[in-house]
């Protein structure tokens, strides 16, 4: 599943199997929907880490003077669940101000979307990991500019 372009439709076997493979709706559809999921063009920060399963992703934050993220999108290398964490993490963060965001947790992802198999919960930790430092790094630029 991992070829997909961006702009290919899932097959209904395809959907089918991530049912089959203990995905929940809400994260089906947010897979197959691709909340959030490109390119930001003039983020204020943007940062790409990679997991140790070697799943990759890359968060682009727009902020606004009082520390408020206004958007998020990402780009991902790496299974469905790094996806789906991907979408939902941009969900509960926009309209969150930085503080409020470096306080997400994996298992609040995991609650919002009702649970991953198992074998992927690591992608969530993925994801806030890769928020906690995209915030990390915002803060350190803005240091730098004042």
């Amino acid at each position: 599943m991992e070829g997909h372009a961006i702009s290919e439709e899932l097959s209904k076997d395809e959907l089918n199997l991530l049912a089959e493979a203990g995905y929940s709706r809400k994260a089906i559809e947010l897979y197959e929907d691709k909340i959030n999921v490109g390119v930001m063009e003039n983020p204020d920060v943007a940062l790409a880490y990679t997991g140790s399963c070697g799943d990759t992703i890359k968060l682009y934050l727009k902020i606004s003077n009082n520390d408020v993220i206004e958007d998020a999108k990402f780009q991902y290398v790496g299974c469905p669940a790094s996806a789906i964490c991907g979408s939902t993490l941009t969900l509960i963060i926009k309209g969150k101000t930085l503080q409020e965001a470096k306080k997400i947790t994996a298992d609040d992802m995991l609650r919002e979307l009702g649970g991953l198999p198992d074998e992927e919960c690591h992608c969530a930790k993925l994801n806030v990991t890769t928020l906690h430092k995209t915030i990390s790094r915002y803060e350190e630029n803005m240091k730098r500019t004042k």
